[in-house]
């Protein structure tokens, strides 16, 4: 009878257990990263009644005849599976998606958790507010800026920090150079009506009394008054003195050497051409009269001369960027892109005279493929893909590298047909700023965002795997220690050897699932309700048995 009631008895010590396994789980179902519990039974010890016995010549074999002694907890086991993440929006609360630990210490202790609930404290180290536990990292992140000190484990988030400006060192274009546009002309006027002979063009040995509009012959001690504006803007005013062996040719030689900046010629329809010598924009002007003291003359109104080209520059494309010194300090200059000839361009750069000395402003023969891919740049020296400037205040000129981009793709700058749209979109340099935001990346590099728009690397979390997670220990807020069984933890980088991913701005919740909780529960009743049953009948057995002596 004893036996029944000790085998009862355990039987409630177990399933009372249970119960407080699942009020434990219940009652953190709303704890940040709790991983619940099960509780696992076992049967006791057995009292062996009859030992097995093996078949013999006229017997058969038996069984062996045990009492089991009752039940007992063998294990209360640990669920790692993954929490729901719930987003916060809170800058330090991180949630590990997938396998891993954060670690956690002081000067004297070393411990695990899923909960990562953090903040910093007054000297902006990272934390466990509940408990002041800092927050370890790994690796080198953010040393050499000067973040973090070597050797101390601790995560600095050093907001209002102020990071020195970096000087620009490159320059980089995008877009299109339009294919459409046009290079640079030299302005052309000629005759409105050629110089002919019998309706044949006159060539340079043709002499002027010869011509169709010659009215009357020149002869000894006539001249022709030739003026104009020269390709400079100067004016031309000399004379020619002709007679009737005056050929188109000294008339010609006459123009040239009145002309320092244009050259004429006769063409194969008897025209005079008076070209500039160099393209740009002119107001290139030549008039032929008779003298009104000659005795012979010609009909040089017939031969007026009118434009046939106007002179030009290349067309222009011109973008401007801030750059930055070494100082930090902002100065904009602007890049102004010329089509010389079919496919190739030039650079110019200027900037405010009062705030930069242009050193090296030129680059020469940006050139494109017939694809409108990028080739390369052809000048050397002074007029190649870089520029050199200096800032006033400073003593140091500073060289800036332009990237036009890679050969034969277009990446860079492009030349098609269609509008253009190159521009400067990007330089290396900036200016004074200081922290005023983080992010964390999946591996756990903690971004900082800084006022002038830098995002600098200040720091890498740590993360900690185990070859049996199952063994660690529960320390309390929400905490884990190392045990014999757990094993020494696995080191290292979120991401890398197993370890889970970082997400910020979300929170990993209980993964207690409470309607597996409440079957639990109604299974943990039914256990003791029929255990409680075993010492209620044992007991009257007992009774019966008194009462037999009386």
């Amino acid at each position: 009878m004893s036996v029944a009631l000790n085998t009862g008895v355990s039987g409630l010590r177990a399933h009372q257990r249970m119960l407080d396994v699942i009020a434990n789980n219940l009652a953190n179902v709303n704890t940040v990263a709790f991983k619940s519990q099960r509780t696992l039974f076992g049967d006791l010890l057995y009292d062996t009644l009859r030992e097995a016995t093996g078949a013999g010549d006229n017997v058969s074999s038996t069984n062996p005849l045990q009492l089991g002694l009752g039940v007992k907890v063998t294990a209360i086991d640990p669920d790692f599976g993954q929490g729901n993440l719930e987003a916060t929006g809170r800058p330090f609360d991180l949630a590990i998606r997938g396998d891993g630990f954060f670690v956690v210490f002081t000067n004297t202790d070393t411990l695990f958790t899923r909960a990562g609930a953090f903040g910093l404290d007054t000297n902006n180290y990272l934390i466990d507010p509940s408990t002041g536990y800092y927050v370890r990292r790994t690796g080198t992140v953010g040393e050499a800026e000067g973040f973090q000190v070597p050797g101390d484990n601790r995560i600095k988030i050093p907001f209002g920090e102020l990071i020195p400006g970096k000087a620009t060192k490159e320059i980089t274009f995008q877009g299109n150079l339009s294919a459409d546009a046009t290079g640079p002309m030299a302005e052309v006027i000629a005759t409105s009506a050629p110089l002919t002979v019998g309706g044949v063009p006159a060539t340079g040995t043709t002499l002027l009394n010869d011509l169709d509009t010659n009215l009357v012959d020149y002869a000894s001690g006539d001249s022709l008054i030739i003026t104009g504006t020269d390709f400079d803007g100067s004016a031309v005013n000399t004379t020619l003195a002709v007679d009737a062996t005056t050929t188109v040719q000294d008339l010609l030689d006459a123009i040239n050497a009145a002309f320092s900046g244009a050259t004429a010629t006769l063409d194969a329809q008897g025209n005079i051409v008076l070209t500039a010598n160099s393209t740009g924009e002119t107001s290139l002007d030549l008039q032929i009269q008779d003298d009104p003291g000659n005795t012979g003359s010609t009909s040089w109104y017939e031969h007026a001369f009118e434009v046939v080209t106007d002179g030009k520059d290349g067309d222009t494309v011109t973008t401007s960027i801030k750059v930055y010194d070494s100082l930090g300090k902002a100065h904009t200059l602007t890049f102004t892109f010329e089509k010389v000839s079919d496919n190739v361009w030039d650079l110019t750069v200027t900037g405010d005279p009062s705030e930069v000395t242009i050193l090296d402003g030129s680059v020469k023969g940006i050139t494109f493929n017939d694809d409108g891919s990028f080739e390369t740049v052809t000048g050397t020296g002074v007029d190649d893909a870089n520029i050199a400037v200096q800032f006033a205040g400073l003593s140091t000129p500073q060289t800036i590298d332009l990237d036009f981009g890679q050969t034969g793709t277009y990446v860079g700058l492009t030349h098609l047909g269609g509008g253009s749209t190159a521009a400067a979109t990007r330089q290396d340099g900036y200016g004074p700023g200081s922290l005023v935001n983080v992010s964390v990346n999946a591996d756990g590099t903690i971004k900082g965002i800084f006022s002038n728009g830098q995002i600098i690397s200040l720091a890498q979390l740590e993360l900690a795997t185990f070859g049996n997670p199952a063994g660690l220990k529960r320390v309390g807020d929400n905490y884990y220690q190392i045990t014999a069984n757990s094993g020494e933890p696995y080191l290292g980088t979120p991401t890398t050897g197993g370890r889970g991913s970082i997400e910020r701005g979300v929170l990993e919740s209980s993964n207690v699932d409470i309607a597996e909780q409440f079957t639990q529960m109604i299974l943990a009743q039914r256990g003791f309700q029929v255990n409680a049953r075993t010492i209620t009948v044992t007991n009257e057995v007992l009774q019966e048995v008194t009462n037999l002596i009386r």
